[in-house]
């Protein structure tokens, strides 16, 4: 089961054994041996007068120094590496004036394993704070190469060189210690320094998963207020042209009563059609609004438009429609365009009878309505505002609209729709 993260504000509780907690405490255990080595390497050298090797004291002062500083101080590993190139100087210096009373510099086992841990020490810091293995690999080398150059002088002085390298001897103990320690903490810090930056890399991406969540929730709420800002405008533009046309029409339904019924009977008739258009499309609105969707076949929807239309009102409409399914907003435009359609055609030409066509041509739907109406010559036609917002709306969804009309030959309305607008039929 996942543990829940902690909430804003609260801070995470502190990982006891956390890698870097540990590699902090095996510094401290460092420089804690590396004080220890150091004093059993002068105490022995203090009993002895003064000497030569007594210079071993200030070159383990500064040894400890140098170590305390970069535990202690938090610094970044390039304002290091002066004091590891201090390092490797001082103990060139530590390994020549510690060895400086021995009889035999090769064979002499007095102070030697003393100075392999005094070389461990300061070399583990160093592998926990290097970046990367190629750097504990160069220190690593450097300091092998001082030593060696160091042994090789303490041997010559003592006429030793015949023996210094020899398999028994200090030179290669010394080798093997080293090697071995930088294996051990070389690798194993390297592999520790990765992990830790996975594991930052995960909170990284996780992080970024979350912002990106929470843009997409920010894209989402910003989406829907467009959206419902989009259907409060088409409820006040569609329902305020609807409204205004019922009332022109009963105005001059009520002026035409008495003078020739069979015209007030028209207008009744298209402001009862353009009233029931009207209740349609804010029931459709509404129900976008409250996120309610209805599952029903497009064709279908046409269907109940044009027996809707025929109910009652002495209209005829046929229909012609193939199966398409097309996005939410393409049909409700079709379902509006056929509305619209049918309320012009009894409003304006007088219509009686109306043919609805869906057919999918395969790259584009194509949508007609036809009317038996007066018709009016398009050297003089003038798009209206519900006729104009028809174009409009087709031309934002990518497609186009021809009205074809002639004096007394009814009026046409040629839909196009892009096939991009089509989708999977809905699941039940």
């Amino acid at each position: 089961m996942k543990k829940p993260s902690p909430r804003a504000g609260e801070e995470k509780p502190a990982k006891k054994f956390s890698a870097t907690n540990i590699m902090r405490w095996l510094s401290y255990l460092a420089l804690a041996l590396l004080v220890f080595a150091c004093f059993a390497v002068i105490i022995p050298l203090t009993e002895a007068g003064f000497t030569p090797a007594l210079l071993t004291v200030p070159a383990a002062v500064l040894l400890i120094f140098s170590m305390a500083i970069k535990v202690f101080v938090p610094r970044s590993f390039s304002r290091k590496i002066p004091w590891y190139v201090a390092d490797s100087l001082l103990l060139a210096l530590f390994t020549l004036f510690s060895g400086w009373n021995d009889t035999s510099f090769v064979s002499s086992t007095s102070n030697s394993y003393l100075s392999y841990l005094v070389y461990v020490c300061v070399l583990t810091e160093f592998y926990l704070s290097a970046p990367s293995l190629r750097d504990c690999g160069i220190m690593f080398g450097c300091n092998l190469a001082i030593y060696t150059v160091i042994y090789g002088v303490g041997a010559g002085i003592n006429n030793e060189i015949a023996s210094a390298f020899d398999i028994t001897s200090r030179y290669f103990v010394a080798l093997i210690v080293l090697m071995l320690h930088f294996v051990m903490f070389g690798f194993s810090t390297t592999v520790v320094r990765k992990n830790r930056q996975i594991e930052q890399n995960l909170r990284e991406l996780e992080e970024s998963r979350n912002e990106l969540v929470r843009a997409y929730d920010k894209l989402q709420e910003a989406a829907l207020i467009e959206e419902r800002n989009r259907i409060s405008k088409e409820i006040h533009d569609t329902a305020g042209h609807s409204l205004t046309t019922v009332i022109m029409q009963t105005e001059a339904a009520k002026l035409s009563i008495d003078k020739d019924p069979e015209a007030a009977k028209r207008s009744i008739s298209a402001a009862n059609l353009q009233a029931k258009t009207c209740l349609e499309q804010m029931r459709a609105s509404v129900h976008l609004l409250s996120g309610r969707q209805e599952n029903i076949p497009l064709s279908e929807q046409l269907e109940a438009i044009a027996e809707e239309s025929s109910d009652g009102t002495g209209l005829t409409v046929r229909t012609k429609l193939d199966e398409v399914c097309l996005a939410e907003e393409a049909e409700r435009f079709l379902c509006s365009t056929l509305r619209e359609g049918i309320s012009n055609g009894v409003r304006h030409g007088g219509s009686t009878a109306f043919l609805v066509e869906l057919k999918d041509k395969g790259n584009f739907v194509e949508f007609l309505l036809s009317d038996n109406g007066s018709g009016t010559d398009m050297k003089d036609f003038k798009e209206g505002f519900g006729l104009s917002a028809m174009r409009a709306k087709a031309e934002s969804m990518g497609g186009m609209v021809h009205f074809t009309s002639e004096e007394g030959e009814g009026f046409e309305i040629l839909l196009s729709l892009p096939a991009s607008l089509k989708i999977q039929p809905r699941q039940e």
